[in-house]
């Protein structure tokens, strides 16, 4: 078989191709002081930046990296208002009320979330074509029209299921027992997202500073000990907004943030028309297997594009990226089977062990941090929640501002346990995928995994 990769395939986003990170070092000089120094440049740290100098503050931002060099350029760029933590695992953590609260406030952070764009007119390609969830097994089927009823009836999100006859209309595969739909959802260019948010950070007087890593916060009573690899700044206020990228630097935060490797690949430009009959309404494509994927089209709708755990490993090489994802999609789409990979890449997502976001303090250090694969809009959203906490503005109020982050005694800030968890997912997908075909005595045309 030809090799999957383009001749002029690159190991690095495809939307960097419009919208790169600026690789060079400051050139301005790190200042002494600053009302609020934040640790991180990406959405929660820029979001929180600007609401903090609209405010008033001066706020130094510092990154390690180019900023924007971290998952907020890497992602697939998914949007939408629905809590990775679902229902009852939720309400048997916190409680019932509790749990129904933060799941209509991700709804609404979700709306927060553009009502933002529009109105800080930040050109990212959005695009509300909503989203697909297929359905693995006839169970899983099941289970979503319970699911669209809950969505629909009692947080405020629209959803419907699409039985096996309807799926036509939705997407070009075979592959699935029926779907959810999740009409309001949708994507958007995650990179020119980054860039329009730092503008405007720029633009209300944040100082930037990539390349800048942070050796260590000290809180030391009336102020924070800033130490960093271009000497030592001094701050009211710190806030770290690392998410999966939260080093050993900080101790406290590092054994609390399990950061998971994800992957992505961007096919070539792909004959005209095949898109639009592989996606003919450009829903967002998931599925129920517990190895999460997700599969969409490019914002100019000529390729597509794939997420997924590409591999056990934590940086696995872009090729080997390249090849499990184009494994990926001709599972899902047999069309795709010559189509070539231009594009392949990693990134990391940061988890909780309650699989809720969180915002909270240590005394002068304060943080954003556990997105749990929803950073688009929660950590711009929670960014900016922050920003009006540490400002003393109105709007701040969160049921995700809980002081206390969990841990769990085995974890120390290395997520050694996800090979064999990823490995045992695999194991338990394929198991009820032959479980289901046997029920139905069904021979799927697709290929299966």
């Amino acid at each position: 078989m030809t090799d999957v990769l383009h001749p002029e395939f690159r190991d690095q986003p495809y939307w960097w191709e419009a919208a790169a990170p600026d690789p060079a070092p400051p050139a301005d000089p790190l200042p002494g002081h600053a009302d609020v120094v934040v640790v991180g440049a990406g959405y929660a740290g820029l979001s929180a930046a600007l609401e903090l100098a609209r405010a008033g503050r001066s706020v130094a931002v510092l990154d390690a990296g180019s900023a924007g060099g971290g998952a907020s350029s890497r992602s697939v760029g998914m949007i939408g208002g629905r809590l990775r933590q679902g229902y009852a695992a939720l309400s048997a953590d916190i409680g019932a009320g509790p749990a129904l609260d933060l799941m209509r406030e991700t709804a609404a952070a979700y709306r927060w979330f553009l009502d933002f764009l529009a109105d800080e007119d930040i050109a990212c390609d959005v695009a509300q074509t909503g989203r697909i969830v297929g359905a693995w097994t006839g169970a899983d089927f099941v289970a979503q029209q319970r699911l669209a009823a809950f969505l629909s009836d009692k947080v405020g999100i629209r959803a419907h299921t699409v039985a096996p006859a309807g799926l036509p209309a939705e997407i070009g595969s075979d592959l699935y027992r029926g779907a959810l739909v999740l009409p309001d959802d949708g994507g958007l260019h995650p990179a020119r997202l980054h860039a329009g948010l730092l503008r405007r950070a720029v633009a209300a007087g944040v100082a930037v500073f990539p390349q800048t890593a942070v050796l260590g916060l000290s809180d030391e009573g009336r102020q924070v000990r800033v130490s960093t690899q271009r000497g030592v700044l001094l701050a009211g206020d710190a806030v770290l907004a690392t998410n999966a990228y939260t080093g050993a630097a900080f101790p406290w935060h590092h054994r609390r943030i399990i950061p998971v490797g994800s992957y992505m690949a961007a096919t070539e430009p792909l004959p005209a028309g095949l898109v639009r009959r592989l996606l003919p309404r450009g829903r967002l494509v998931n599925d129920t297997r517990r190895l999460a994927y997700a599969l969409r089209a490019s914002p100019d709708a000529t390729r597509i594009l794939l997420g997924g755990r590409a591999s056990a490993r934590d940086h696995a090489d872009p090729r080997t990226v390249a090849r499990s994802l184009h494994r990926l999609a001709r599972t899902v789409f047999p069309e795709l089977a010559t189509a070539r990979i231009t594009h392949a890449w990693g990134g990391m997502v940061g988890f909780t062990v309650d699989r809720l976001p969180n915002i909270g303090s240590r005394g002068r250090v304060h943080h954003v941090l556990g997105c749990n694969g929803s950073g688009v809009v929660m950590a711009t959203y929670l960014g900016n929640r922050l920003g009006r906490r540490l400002a003393g503005t109105a709007g701040a109020e969160t049921g995700f501002a809980r002081d206390g982050l969990p841990t769990h005694p085995l974890f120390r800030g290395r997520a050694w346990f996800m090979s064999p968890l990823s490995a045992w997912y695999g194991v338990r997908d394929r198991a009820d995928r032959l479980a289901d075909r046997l029920r139905h005595r069904q021979i799927p045309r697709s290929p299966q995994p």
